[in-house]
């Protein structure tokens, strides 16, 4: 029987917060997205795994995948949409539908590349994925964990109950969230937060996380199942089982990968809102004169202006920093929007790599432009608004010219 799905994917703060300045009034708001024009449940989906799955219709042997004794059909799931298993980060809290498979000593594996998400608990029936469609947002899936059937993706809507309300924007997106637990892994609701993204500060993020690599120095609120029911050493003793577990494909779970998890799933989720925003105000208003006060505040996420300085410098594991890098593009000087800094702040130059994405590029002609227009406004210094003051001229020319050359259909005239 096919389960459920509520793909909850976390990162933290303590009790509800006010609002970061990268989001704006009324980003709440659930959008009805699905009456026209967007009608999201009865639309086709086109994302990655939906172009899958219609392979694996037409040729049913394909589906036959091996299935691992240990995995079931994960390893062959991550293969086929080029998830790489070094992304692995691991989840305790009881937030999935799949809640009594997960508990600290078995918690939940999420697996991502820059459009993909995928799930995975030890023992639970299905293999849990999202995927960001050019159109729709995120769309949800499940696989059956079952050796005598094939590979088969499911679209799951149900998902939307969580997934499509004011913790994802109020579009189809993805959920961040930072807790306590007890020692089983139920969650302590008092101390959830709104929204997590790379303005959340360190010590507020990672609540209901293992995180196994991260430099000693920083204070996070990962690692810590029972909060304050559990003597320290009782936690890094767990710390140090979970990270050698055999459940899982590879040991630990990835500060790199958790970092670059909080930026762009607020940046898928914002990129949604705008694409199903504009659409509607362009159906009722044939204009999108109203959305100013968005797209500004798309720009300052967008821009990192308020990003959270990094603790102090992190060593990133090998190969989840080879995986994250393997398609940047690289401009006339060999840099791209993919160089890490990762002493002070997470990139070396501040433009999220996800403006160079299928997502933004489908968004609603009349909208994209205006983005872009501004963009280049803010980058050669004509437009001059407070918000972007503390970007550098130094920055604003390496985008500038990054963009130039990595993304040249989205700047000509540049």
């Amino acid at each position: 029987m096919l389960i459920r799905l509520c793909l909850l994917l976390f990162g933290s703060a303590l009790a509800s917060l006010p609002g970061h300045a990268e989001d704006f009034q009324g980003s709440t708001h659930k959008l009805e997205f699905d009456a026209p024009p967007i009608a999201y449940s009865k639309t086709e989906s086109s994302d990655p795994v939906a172009k899958l799955s219609k392979i694996l219709r037409a040729d049913r042997s394909s589906g036959w995948k091996n299935f691992h004794p240990d995995f079931g059909y994960l390893p062959a799931v991550l293969e086929m949409l080029h998830v790489p298993v070094s992304s692995q980060m691991l989840v305790f809290s009881k937030t999935s539908v799949q809640r009594h498979n997960i508990d600290p000593a078995n918690p939940r594996a999420l697996y991502f590349s820059d459009a993909i998400y995928v799930g995975y608990i030890p023992g639970a029936p299905e293999l849990e994925i999202a995927a960001v469609d050019p159109d729709l947002g995120t769309v949800f899936y499940t696989v059956h964990q079952d050796k005598d059937e094939p590979v088969r993706f499911r679209r799951n809507n149900e998902c939307l109950t969580c997934h499509g309300a004011a913790r994802s924007m109020g579009v189809p997106g993805f959920v961040l969230r930072s807790l306590d637990t007890d020692l089983t892994g139920e969650i302590i609701a008092a101390t959830d937060t709104d929204r997590i993204s790379h303005c959340t500060p360190i010590t507020q993020r990672w609540g209901g996380w293992y995180v196994t690599n991260a430099p000693t120095d920083w204070v996070h609120r990962g690692n810590d199942p029972g909060h304050e029911s559990r003597t320290p050493e009782a936690s890094e003793a767990l710390v140090r089982k979970i990270s050698a577990s055999p459940l899982y494909p590879i040991s630990g779970s990835d500060t790199l990968a958790l970092l670059l998890h909080d930026h762009q799933t607020h940046m898928h989720n914002y990129i949604t809102r705008l694409h199903l925003e504009g659409l509607q105000r362009l159906t009722e208003y044939g204009h999108i004169r109203y959305l100013d006060i968005q797209i500004r505040a798309f720009l300052r996420y967008l821009l990192f202006t308020e990003e959270v300085p990094l603790p102090s410098p992190l060593s990133p594991t090998a190969d989840f920093l080879a995986a994250f890098q393997q398609n940047a593009k690289k401009d006339a000087r060999g840099r791209s929007l993919k160089d890490l800094d990762l002493h002070t702040r997470l990139f070396r130059y501040p433009c999220s790599f996800l403006i160079d994405s299928d997502a933004f590029r489908k968004m609603p002609e009349v909208v994209r432009q205006k983005i872009l227009e501004r963009l280049h406004a803010i980058l050669t210094h004509k437009d001059e608004h407070p918000d972007f003051a503390a970007l550098s001229d130094e920055d604003r020319q390496a985008v500038l010219e990054i963009l130039r050359d990595t993304a040249p259909d989205l700047t000509p005239g540049w």
